[in-house]
């Protein structure tokens, strides 16, 4: 009834985290995820207990013992024992971490996992004065947890595929149906009813709608308004849904009863390039800095980024991360290396200086020997809705 990892890939996943215990001398883990970016903020607590709460809650890992799932509200807990593998589901109440102190018994060096390491995303202040108090010492390691799961398992890069088939059906549905007339929540809807029926979740429908001669921004827009179609338009996208929890990313932009001007040709081209040759660079073994020279066009046109360049991706947004600040300034020494099977979006997003125009073409990808291999299957090419 609800998507299900099978019991070995369920094994690895616990081994990992044994390990990591074993590594960093812990009693217990505790994580923590919130409903943020549609669920997908609890990637960590979701990847050992395949649930994805609405709100907030925590899983309390002990090195020996029972595994405890606490809900963040009582009403939650039901389909919670439903969804997920953990036996002990209950209600985290009104003092969550007065409830973990409990299921956390005599143990004394604790590991903290929070929502994301990137984003310094931890557990909330108020929990975490109480858990200090209760606790004999605390550890952050969601940087170090969240690095167990940058290379994808087999049954994990099939979940993706599918997640990238319905993210595709999204893409297709706004290129084909977009009219003059229509409005962007209207595009929105759209694109989440091309997935909706077949069981996919939404994650991210963001998108901007403007006159190609009178253009109004470099990104896509995270709200959608009742702003119309005209003819002559062009859309930027960025859309990602979901196979419960794991997510499909791609970007295209689309252009409303008419061919691209030479000016979004002109970036069309430039991003084109640099994602060719991103898909070239970002293999095993490369590193950050490989994949920052092979963008290379987008500068050589005259152009720069606003959005990232490149994210690890699978569930929520992992390293590497190349945003503004690393492509306009490459680090000298990077330590960070591609391995195969990680989970990589390429979204090179060519913008002009004044940060008034620009678009995205990318894709989510998976790191070969040989380069990175898209999941999705819309055309590398300006899509013209007609």
């Amino acid at each position: 009834m609800w998507g299900r990892f099978s019991r070995a890939e369920t094994q690895r996943r616990r081994a990992l985290t044994d390990a990591l215990m074993d590594k960093h001398n812990l009693d217990a883990l505790v994580l923590f995820g919130n409903s943020g970016v549609n669920r997908h903020n609890q990637a960590n607590v979701f990847w050992l207990t395949n649930h994805l709460d609405l709100h907030h809650c925590y899983l309390v890992l002990p090195r020996e013992g029972e595994p405890s799932l606490l809900t963040g509200l009582a009403n939650h807990v039901p389909n919670a024992r439903e969804v997920s593998d953990i036996t002990v589901v209950e209600w985290g109440g009104y003092k969550p971490a007065e409830k973990i102190a409990e299921r956390l018994g005599a143990a004394r060096r604790v590991g903290l996992v929070g929502v994301n390491a990137t984003f310094e995303m931890g557990m909330p202040y108020a929990h975490y004065l109480t858990l200090r108090d209760r606790v004999r010492e605390v550890v952050d390691v969601t940087r170090q947890f969240q690095r167990l799961r940058l290379v994808k398992s087999d049954e994990e890069l099939e979940w993706l595929r599918r997640a990238a088939e319905l993210s595709d059906k999204a893409m297709v549905a706004v290129a084909e149906g977009a009219r003059p007339g229509m409005t962007e929540v209207e595009l929105v809807a759209l694109a989440e009813h091309a997935y909706r029926p077949e069981g996919g979740l939404p994650h991210i429908t963001f998108l901007r709608s403007m006159a190609m001669d009178e253009p109004t921004g470099c990104v896509p827009a995270q709200n959608p308004s009742q702003r119309r179609l005209k003819r002559g338009d062009v859309i930027i996208t960025e859309f990602s849904a979901s196979y419960w929890g794991y997510s499909g990313q791609l970007h295209r932009p689309i252009f409303v009863d008419a061919e691209p001007a030479p000016d979004w040709r002109r970036l069309f081209d430039a991003a084109l390039a640099a994602y060719e040759g991103l898909v070239d660079a970002v293999r095993t073994g490369a590193t950050v800095a490989d994949a920052i020279r092979a963008a290379a066009p987008i500068r050589d046109a005259g152009f720069t980024i606003y959005d990232d360049l490149l994210h690890g991706y699978g569930v929520d947004i992992l390293p590497p991360l190349v945003d503004r600040a690393r492509f306009d300034d490459p680090p000298a020494r990077d330590e960070f290396r591609f391995e195969r099977n990680m989970a990589v979006v390429l979204q090179p997003n060519p913008i002009t200086p004044d940060e008034r125009m620009g678009l995205q073409l990318g894709a989510l990808t998976i790191v070969t020997d040989s380069g990175a291999e898209s999941l999705h299957h819309v055309p590398l090419e300006p899509l013209v809705a007609a």
